[in-house]
C-alpha cells in the first residue's frame, strides 16, 4: 500500500464486506433453521384447528384463533374463508402465496374434517362443506427480519464487534509501530548517537510513514557528516593556527637575542600575522557559506563578465612563470541566479590553483559551457594532476595533496573548500578529474537560469 489513505480506505471496506458477509451467513443459517420449524409448527396448528372445527364449527375455529398459539410454536396463523376474508378480519399478506409452506409428508386426517394440502393454501373442509384455508407465517415484528430472530441480532452484533476490533487493532498497529520506531530513533539521536537510524522494515514501507523514516535516516546521516566535518574543521583550524603562532614565537625569541636583526624578525612577524589574518577570514567565510540566506543568492549573475575579470587578473599574475590563460567567451552570455561575489571567489580559487600548479610555459584553459539543464565552468591545467584516491578530498578544508608544495606556493588548503561550499549553496557541484593528456580538470556546475536560487 503506497499511502495511509489507501490503507485506511481498504481496511474500511474490508470490514464492511466481512460484516455484511457474516450477517448474511448468520441470517441464512437462522432462516434455514426456521424453515424447518415452520412446517413442524404448521402440522401441529393444523391438527388443533381441525379439532376445533370438528368440535364446534366456525365459531369454535374463530375462538381458537383468538387464543395464543401452543407453547413452543412461534407462528402467526391466518384462516381464510370461502369469501377470501380472514375469519377475524385481519389483513392478509399481499403475496401470501409465496410465503406458503406445506407440511412435509402431508397432513393427517381428523374425524369429521377433510384436510386437503392443496395450493394456494392447505384447506380444511368442515362437515357442512365449507372450506377454510390455513396460512402459517413467521411472527410479525416491526424492525424487519433480524428483529424477528433475537439470537441472530446478538450474533451479528458480536460478529461486528469482533471484526471491527480486530481490524482496528491491525490498522492501529500498522501505524503506531513505525511511529514508535521513529520516536525511539529520535530519542537515540537526541542523546548523541549520530548513527541512530529507523528500523529497516519501517524505512522499507512505501507509504508516508516509510517516506518519513527515510527522510529521518537521511537527516541523521547529514547531521553525522556535518558534525564530523565541523570536528575535523576545528581540528584542522587549530593545527593551522599553531603553525604561524609557533613561527611568531621563534621570531620574537630571535629578536630578543643580543646582536639579532630585529627588523628582519619584525618583517617575519608581519608576514605571519597577515597569513593568520587571511586564514581566520577564510574560515569565517566558510562558516558564513554554511548559513547562506536565500536573499543573498537572488541576483542575476552574468558569468561571461565574471570570467572575463578573473581571466585578466590570472593572466597578469601568471606572467612571471610564462603561463597564459586560454579563455574564449561563448557567443551567448549564460546567466544564473545567485551571489556574484561568491561565484567570482569560487572560480578565482580554482583558476589561481591551476595557475599555481600548471607547468611553466603552459596554458590554463578556461571554458564556459551551457545546456538546457546546467551551466558548466571548466578549468584545466597542465600540472602533475592529483592521485585518484585524493580527487574526492581536495575540496575538503585544509586538505593538501602535497603539503610542502601547497605551503611554498602560499596555499592554505581552504580555497577549494570555499569553492565547493559556494557551489553547494547555489545548488551546484564541484568535481575534479585527471585530464587524459595530463593535468587536473575541475568542473563547476550550476543550474541554468533562475533555478540556481530555488
Amino acid at each position: 500500500m503506497t499511502s495511509l489513505y489507501g490503507r485506511i480506505f481498504v481496511s474500511f471496506w474490508a470490514v464492511m464486506v466481512l460484516i455484511v458477509g457474516g450477517t448474511a451467513g448468520l441470517t441464512y443459517l437462522a432462516l434455514a433453521e426456521r424453515g424447518d420449524e415452520i412446517p413442524r409448527g404448521t402440522s401441529e396448528l393444523m391438527r388443533d384447528a381441525a379439532r376445533a372445527l370438528a368440535e364446534g364449527g366456525e365459531p369454535a375455529l374463530s375462538e381458537w384463533l383468538r387464543r395464543e398459539p401452543p407453547a413452543g410454536i412461534d407462528l402467526r396463523v391466518l384462516v381464510v374463508g370461502e369469501d377470501g376474508r380472514e375469519l377475524l378480519g385481519r389483513p392478509l399478506p399481499p403475496h401470501f402465496g409465496r410465503l406458503l409452506r406445506t407440511p412435509r409428508g402431508g397432513l393427517p386426517d381428523y374425524p369429521g374434517v377433510e384436510v386437503i394440502p392443496a395450493r394456494p393454501l392447505p384447506q380444511l373442509i368442515a362437515p357442512d362443506g365449507r372450506r377454510y384455508g390455513i396460512l402459517a407465517l413467521p411472527p410479525h415484528r416491526p424492525f424487519g427480519l433480524l428483529s424477528a430472530i433475537p439470537e441472530t441480532r446478538i450474533a451479528v452484533l458480536l460478529l461486528a464487534l469482533a471484526i471491527t476490533g480486530v481490524a482496528s487493532w491491525l490498522l492501529t498497529r500498522s501505524i503506531t509501530r513505525p511511529v514508535r520506531a521513529l520516536g525511539a530513533a529520535t530519542r537515540d539521536l537526541a542523546s548523541g548517537n549520530l548513527d541512530a537510524r529507523v528500523a529497516a522494515p519501517v524505512s522499507a514501507r512505501r507509504d508516508e510513514l516509510g517516506t518519513l523514516a527515510r527522510d529521518f535516516d537521511a537527516m541523521a546521516a547529514r547531521l553525522r557528516d556535518l558534525m564530523k566535518g565541523r570536528e575535523r574543521l576545528l581540528r584542522d583550524v587549530s593545527h593551522e593556527l599553531r603553525s604561524p603562532l609557533a613561527r611568531m614565537r621563534v621570531a620574537v625569541g630571535l629578536a630578543r637575542q643580543p646582536g639579532s636583526d630585529a627588523a628582519r624578525e619584525l618583517v617575519r612577524l608581519e608576514n605571519e600575522i597577515e597569513r593568520l589574518d587571511r586564514l581566520i577570514g577564510q574560515v569565517l567565510h566558510l562558516s558564513r557559506l554554511d548559513a547562506a540566506a536565500r536573499a543573498e543568492l537572488a541576483e542575476q549573475v552574468d558569468l561571461v563578465e565574471v570570467l572575463d575579470g578573473i581571466a585578466r587578473d590570472a593572466a597578469f599574475e601568471a606572467q612571471g612563470r610564462g603561463v597564459s590563460i586560454d579563455w574564449q567567451p561563448p557567443a551567448t552570455a549564460p546567466q544564473v541566479r545567485g551571489n556574484g561575489a561568491w561565484l567570482a571567489s569560487a572560480v578565482e580559487n580554482v583558476v589561481r590553483n591551476a595557475v599555481r600548479y600548471t607547468a611553466e610555459g603552459s596554458a590554463v584553459a578556461l571554458q564556459l559551457l551551457e545546456d538546457p539543464a546546467e551551466v558548466r565552468i571548466v578549468v584545466r591545467d597542465h600540472g602533475p594532476g592529483v592521485p585518484d584516491s585524493e580527487l574526492a578530498r581536495i575540496f575538503e578544508p585544509f586538505h593538501r595533496v602535497a603539503e610542502s608544495r601547497a605551503r611554498d606556493s602560499g596555499g592554505d588548503g581552504i580555497g577549494l573548500a570555499i569553492t565547493a561550499r559556494v557551489l553547494a549553496a547555489h545548488r551546484g557541484a564541484a568535481r575534479a578529474a585527471n585530464a587524459a593528456g595530463g593535468g587536473l580538470e575541475v568542473t563547476l556546475s550550476l543550474p541554468a537560469g533562475p533555478a540556481a536560487a530555488g
